[in-house]
């Protein structure tokens, strides 16, 4: 009896490799054709970055493929703007598509400097969703004087009547005004009465969507499908 067990186990470890084997091949091709989801999580209302690096992203079969809005890269310091930034928000008024600007600080450039450098590139059309702070790359994210100085950005912007959107932990809070929101960049699902948005994933793909088939940073708004809709306009399913 166990010489006989021994000779069933080998074809059972060849048979199940073999399944193993299709079930990565399989998830291999048909993932581009899936658009990812906030995961743990009962988020519908979703959306993407775009920059000039994705250029000639077709909208309107992003927003067939349930992106409900999207966040344009603007500026970043005093000196660069996005260069695809101008055509894809003009593409966006043909769409039911929300969308926001993103404006990357750095610690390099004074604040009044970045400021006055996004009202002039995006002629104060930012869109109807919030001005979204991000940390330029390489700056030093760890030092409170830099989150102290984002928090003098997002004051002017206030003060302009603008809604701004911080990426960043809660915990820096104290360094903005009151009005300012979060943005979470955690893997998991964040509190709803702490952050407004949720960074669920920058490794995402959109279905059916040539040139977001991978290392797509995507969105989910944390809060009521309702709550999206009155505050950034019908959403688009």
């Amino acid at each position: 009896m166990p010489h006989f067990r021994h000779r069933s186990t080998l074809p059972l470890i060849i048979i199940s490799l073999f399944l193993v084997i299709g079930a990565l091949l399989f998830a291999y091709r048909t993932l581009p054709k899936r658009t990812t989801l906030p995961t743990g999580s009962n988020l519908s209302v979703i959306g993407v970055k775009l920059d000039q690096y994705r250029a000639s992203v077709d909208l309107h079969k992003l927003q067939a493929a349930g992106v409900s809005f999207v966040y344009l890269r603007a500026t970043q310091g005093k000196s660069y703007f996005d260069d695809d930034y101008e055509r894809y928000r003009s593409q966006i008024q043909g769409t039911n598509l929300a969308f926001g600007s993103v404006l990357y600080f750095s610690d390099e450039s004074s604040v009044r400097a970045q400021y006055k450098y996004f009202n002039k590139k995006t002629a104060n059309n930012t869109g109807s969703l919030p001005i979204l702070l991000e940390a330029a790359p390489g700056s030093d994210s760890n030092k409170l004087a830099f989150w102290n100085h984002m928090g003098q950005l997002a004051k002017l912007f206030l003060k302009d009547g603008k809604s701004v959107m911080v990426q960043g932990d809660i915990k820096y809070k104290k360094y903005f005004p009151a009005a300012t929101k979060f943005m979470s960049t955690a893997s998991q699902a964040p509190d709803k009465l702490q952050y407004s948005f949720w960074r669920y994933t920058n490794k995402g793909h959109i279905k059916n969507v040539k040139a977001m088939e991978y290392d797509v940073e995507m969105y989910a708004y944390n809060g009521t499908m309702g709550q999206y809709k009155q505050l950034y306009g019908d959403l688009t399913q």
